[in-house]
């Protein structure tokens, strides 16, 4: 670590980005399909700032060039890939699978995960030696703790009157942000404020009706406090144990995203790892279709090759073409009526949720599984017909299929985790 009395330059931090970029060649990305290297991604590229970010509030610049390394890994097996070549925005990826995302980590919110974990110890562990001392948290940060943090008053001489969580779980500061502006030694202690009734220093300037609500809020908190001989306590919201977790501590700050469609039902589907890509970019609208790759600038033949008839989209390929209904009929025979054939019109997110809705619980994730092997197929069909210029019937598209679903039982017989 570059520890130093100064602040870091960017010199200092330039050791952590190479260090990120030097693991890409020995890897030979390009020959790695994408659930790979999102597999190289969370586990080693995501890995190696981890300790660097528990000490220090890495600069924005930093950040930026360490996710431009692991876009372009992901995306092209490079070090950089441009923005074409990025199918879905670097923001949605980064979210957790279970928020539609795919779980690359988010340096900036991991960061600041870990350092909560100075201010949390700071209370529970008074006696190390660097408390009392400047910790690397920043004003959003602390503001993410006090959120995160309730505070139960006991003898008050722990607990800061202005900027712990002792009202019901929020701080006064954050409560009455107008009259903490006004306050005077903000860093006092509650026993200190209330005994010596101190916290009214330079509220004397309130001149709003807001200021004088928020002071008569405050009045009521302040009134109803009784101090006892135990110490004050503090306890964390988000996990079960009332202890600190980066854990919790970072997926908190994912609360406000959604998915808009059943990303839980792609990853626990007992498929291959491509396959679960694949479908997870599909249910999006993103797979390299026709229409996707003429809004890119890419020429090339709009009309599907499966049917000839219609424009490729994702819908249609996979769904709608006469083609695919044809597999898809054969797919609902075969798994006796477990699979409907999709209805025409419907697009690929709502036909991926209708379908699991449809399912009971036990049988969800064998339905799940029969969809994406479907889909995946009849994409490698298209491709077939594409690239090499080779076409088999909606017999052939079903057994290859079944044949795919076998050989990943019997690779997978026994091991309940894959």
């Amino acid at each position: 670590l570059p520890l130093h009395t100064r602040p870091l330059r960017r010199v200092d931090f330039q050791p952590l980005i190479d260090k990120v970029a030097n693991r890409l060649p020995a890897w030979k990305g390009n020959f790695i399909n994408r659930a790979g290297r999102l597999k190289l991604v969370n586990s080693v590229l995501s890995s190696i700032p981890v300790y660097f970010l528990t000490v220090f509030d890495i600069k924005k610049w930093a950040l930026k060039k360490i996710d431009k390394i692991r876009r372009g890994f992901l995306w092209k097996g490079f070090s950089e890939a441009k923005g074409g070549q990025c199918l879905v925005a670097w923001e949605k990826v980064k979210r957790p699978k279970l928020r539609g995302g795919l779980g690359v980590l988010d340096l900036e919110k991991f960061s600041r995960a870990l350092r909560l974990r100075w201010l949390w110890f700071m209370w529970v562990d008074p006696d190390r030696p660097w408390v009392g001392s400047a910790v690397p948290c920043s004003e959003v940060d602390r503001q993410l703790f006090r959120c995160s943090t309730v505070v139960t008053i006991g003898d008050g001489r722990k607990a800061q009157f202005w900027n712990s969580s002792w009202i019901r779980g929020h701080a006064p500061r954050d409560l009455a942000p107008n009259l903490y502006k006004l306050a005077w030694r903000k860093g006092l202690t509650v026993r200190e404020e209330i005994e010596n009734g101190t916290w009214t220093r330079g509220l004397w300037r309130m001149s709003t009706a807001a200021e004088i609500a928020e002071f008569i809020l405050l009045w009521e908190a302040v009134t109803g406090v009784q101090f006892s001989e135990a110490t004050d306590e503090i306890s964390w919201k988000w996990t079960a144990n009332g202890r600190y977790s980066s854990k919790s501590a970072y997926e908190i700050q994912f609360v406000g995203s959604y998915s808009s469609f059943n990303s839980q039902a792609i990853w626990k589907a007992k498929a291959e790892g491509k396959h679960r890509f694949f479908s997870w970019l599909l249910v999006q609208g993103k797979i390299q279709t026709a229409d996707n790759l003429l809004a890119k600038g890419v020429e090339c033949n709009p009309v599907c090759v499966l049917c000839d008839q219609e424009n490729e989209t994702a819908a249609h390929l996979c769904l709608h073409c006469c083609f695919a209904q044809e597999v898809w009929w054969l797919v609902h025979t075969w798994s006796g009526g477990l699979i409907n054939t999709p209805v025409q019109g419907v697009e690929v997110e709502d036909w991926w949720n209708y379908s699991l809705q449809a399912a009971s619980a036990e049988t969800r994730g064998k339905v799940a599984a029969i969809l994406i092997y479907t889909v995946w197929n009849i994409w490698n069909e298209r491709n077939r017909r594409i690239f090499q210029g080779i076409s088999q019937s909606p017999t052939r598209v079903l057994g290859l299929l079944k044949e795919e679903m076998e050989v990943r039982r019997q690779a997978c017989e026994g091991r309940e985790s894959i």
